[in-house]
Parts: structure tokens; C-alpha cells; sequence
């Protein structure tokens, strides 16, 4: 089911107090704070009179959101999976599992001696050939017994340049270089290690074996490898599966918060892919959605699971009170307000849009204006806490103003702008 939240807007500087409301997935009114000039600690609510069931509440300027929530999975975008390309015996290990790594750090490298031997036989039987062909050259007399002995010169400096070049890349290969920046979740490499050619990845790569000896570059593989795995820490995505009536109201572009029990705080993001086509598992269909984690944000992991709100409907900087405050008949509508004597007055009011269970109002009321809003006891939900304390009726949970986390800026990953 679509979420409705409701957020912050502003606070006016010149001391009204204003009403913070969240509002939980299909609660009938949002846990209500009062805050000072600036978001300052909040004051203490009014009691709520027992016997009419309703709380007095200060009107103030809302952000309503309408959302679809949803739990997925983090996955780095950027991710390697290396091996050694040569073979050899591990001679030292730079960096283990849980080490963060830029690209081009050496990981580990493996014994030199035999790759250097191979490196300058090879260099020399290429200066060999390379000789004996320009002496062909220089004896050539147009023959064609000379061309032919030219031509098969040529084709066997060809071959020796090919050794050569393949036993310096063998050498490059003794270390096993990051291609890319990020944590090892995998690292299993120790001194003392034997290793051949690419036998520690089974993934499928551009490199083989060479006429000389198995050697060729190190390169990345998508897919399992039992050898180095590096997670890259800049891009993050989040795949989660919904309904189609819940695809139908969502768009890509679309703003999404993420908040996890292992994050202390919010992350944002947009939505960056919708399926075409859903999946059918025991007769109800689903549609992959991709989220893409906007900004830089420090702190997230591979694999951990995160919950995902999508915004698909916003109403910014907006008059809003609790549906249940409004009474409507023969078409006018009507709040009870209340002024600083306690004395209630039906005032007429203009409704606009309402969103869950919350309505605009257009004309009528004013930023610090007082209303009776009716509350439905005995409907608490288990997160309806906030910094003023629990009240009953009033579910969801008040924003965390602490800067430590979840602020917009502040470092963290941005709300991207519509």
C-alpha cells in the first residue's frame, strides 16, 4: 500500500510555533510535535481532553509525500574479480580481506625468478632473429630463393616479438594490481602460495594462455571467482520487486529515501529502471525496480538490506491539517478553531488536494493558528514515538533532527531535485 509522509517545510523565525506531522502507512492522523524558532527542542504538547477525544494542535506549513515502500538489497554498481595471469609461487602479500584499496595498489606479487628468465630468453632470441634477418637483407640478390628466405625471416622475428612482448607482460603480471577502488571482500592469497595462470578464476576473462608459458594481462571477470573480489565504495543500487498497481504510480526519475538499522540516518536516491515485463511466481506478478543511491555517501555496505521509500507524489510548503478536523455540509467546510482563550469558533475553511489522510487548506486558516483535531484512541502504532513524547492515536515516528545523520545536504547522499 502507498505510504503517505509527511516532512518538514520550514519554521517561522519570528517565534509562532509550528506542527511537525508524520504520518505512518494507513493511520488516520500523524504523531504531532511543536517545535520553536529554528527546529529548537519541542515544547510541551496539550493534554488531550479525555472526554471529547480531541487535541488542540498549532497549524503550520507542510511537505506531504505520498510514497510506496518497498526492502531490497545494496549492491556496489562497480565490482572486480581478479587473479594472478602468471604462474609462480606468492612471494609477498600486501593487502587482506576487509582492506580498503585504490586502483593500481598492488595486492600481492608472486616469485620473479623464472618470469626474468624467460623475459631475457626471449628478448635475446629476438635479437638473434632480428640479426640474421638483416643480414638476409643485406645479402639479397632478388632471388627468389633470397625472398623467400627474407619472408620466412620476417615471419620468425614476428613469432620471437610475440614471445617477447608476451614474457614482459608475465612480468607485469607477477603482481596483481586493483583495477579498480574499493574494499576486498575476498583475498586468498599467502605467502608460499603456488599459483598458476588465471586457476584461480572461474570466470570468464579476455586473457588465455600464450606460447609462452600461459602468461597474458590480469583482467577483471563478472561473474564467481575464488580469487581477489573488490567492492567498489562510490556507486550503490537497490533492486526491490512491486506490484503492478504499485509500478503504475511510480516513474523513473522518481525521488526515493532509504534508511537501513544499520545506517544511522537517511540516504536518497531515484528511481533509474522499471521492468517491462513482470515476474510470476505462484500466480503473482512483480516487476523489478533498480534504485540508484544519488551522492556520496560513507558507511554503506555490500549486502545490506535497506528499506526504500518511493516518493511519487509531493505537495511542498503547504497549509495541511488532519482530514478528520474538516467537517463538511451542504458543501462548506468547517474547522473548529480555537483561540487563546479556549474559546471555539466553526470556521469556514477552502479545502485543496487531500493526501492520505491529510488536507490542504487554501483559505481560511493561517500559520499558527489553533484547531481541534478529533483522535482516534486506542490506535496507537508501535513507531508512533516522537521527540515530545507518545501520544495516543498520532502513529509514526517525528523526523531525527540530530546532525549526526539522515540531514539533507550534510555529506550524505542528496535529495535529488525534481
Amino acid at each position: 500500500m502507498p505510504k503517505i509522509t509527511f516532512r518538514w517545510s520550514r519554521v517561522r523565525a519570528w517565534g509562532i510555533p509550528i506542527v511537525a506531522l508524520v504520518a505512518g502507512a494507513g493511520l488516520g492522523v500523524g504523531a504531532m510535535a511543536l517545535w520553536g524558532p529554528g527546529g529548537d527542542s519541542a515544547q510541551a504538547l496539550p493534554a488531550i481532553d479525555s472526554a471529547s477525544g480531541q487535541q488542540t494542535v498549532t497549524v503550520g506549513l507542510q511537505t506531504l509525500e505520498e510514497s510506496v515502500s518497498a526492502t531490497g538489497t545494496l549492491a556496489a554498481v562497480s565490482s572486480s574479480d581478479l587473479a594472478f595471469q602468471a604462474s609462480g609461487q606468492v612471494t609477498a602479500v600486501y593487502h587482506e580481506a576487509g582492506d580498503t584499496v585504490a586502483a593500481g595498489d598492488v595486492i600481492a606479487e608472486i616469485d620473479t625468478l623464472q618470469l626474468t628468465a624467460d623475459l631475457t630468453s626471449a628478448q635475446a632470441s629476438l635479437a638473434q632473429g632480428e640479426a640474421q634477418l638483416a643480414d638476409l637483407e643485406d645479402a639479397a640478390d632478388g632471388s627468389d630463393s633470397s625472398d623467400a628466405q627474407i619472408a620466412a625471416a620476417k615471419a620468425q622475428v614476428a613469432v620471437l616479438q610475440q614471445n617477447a612482448d608476451d614474457a614482459e607482460s608475465a612480468m607485469d603480471d607477477s603482481k596483481l594490481v586493483a583495477d579498480i577502488s574499493g574494499i576486498l571482500t575476498s583475498q586468498p592469497y599467502a605467502v608460499g602460495d603456488v599459483v598458476s595462470a588465471g586457476s584461480s578464476s572461474s570466470g570468464s576473462s579476455s586473457a588465455g594462455a600464450t606460447s609462452m608459458g600461459g602468461t597474458s594481462s590480469a583482467t577483471s571477470s563478472s561473474s564467481s571467482s575464488s580469487g581477489v573480489t573488490i567492492v567498489g565504495q562510490d556507486e550503490w543500487t537497490v533492486s526491490v520487486s512491486l506490484t503492478e498497481a504499485e509500478v503504475a504510480e511510480i516513474a523513473v526519475g522518481d525521488q526515493v529515501t532509504f534508511t537501513s538499522d544499520d545506517y544511522d540516518g537517511e540516504f536518497y536516491g531515484i528511481v533509474s529502471d522499471i521492468a517491462n515485463l513482470p515476474t510470476t511466481t505462484g500466480g503473482s506478478a512483480t516487476y523489478a525496480v533498480d534504485l540508484q543511491v544519488t551522492g556520496t555517501v560513507e558507511g554503506l555496505f555490500e549486502g545490506t538490506s535497506v528499506d526504500a521509500d518511493i516518493v511519487y507524489l509531493r505537495a511542498t510548503d503547504v497549509l495541511a491539517i488532519p482530514t478528520n478536523a474538516i467537517t463538511t455540509t451542504d458543501g462548506v467546510s468547517t474547522v473548529t478553531a480555537v483561540d487563546d482563550s479556549g474559546n471555539q469558533t466553526a470556521t469556514e475553511v477552502t479545502t485543496g488536494d487531500t493526501i492520505g489522510s491529510y488536507t490542504e487548506i487554501t483559505d481560511g486558516l493561517s500559520e499558527g493558528d489553533q484547531i481541534l483535531v478529533t483522535v482516534t484512541t486506542g490506535s496507537t502504532s508501535s513507531d508512533s514515538s516522537s521527540s515530545s513524547g507518545d501520544m495516543s492515536g498520532f502513529g509514526g515516528q517525528m523526523p531525527n533532527f540530530d546532525s549526526s545523520g539522515g540531514q539533507m545536504p550534510g555529506g550524505m547522499g542528496q535529495m535529488p531535485s525534481n
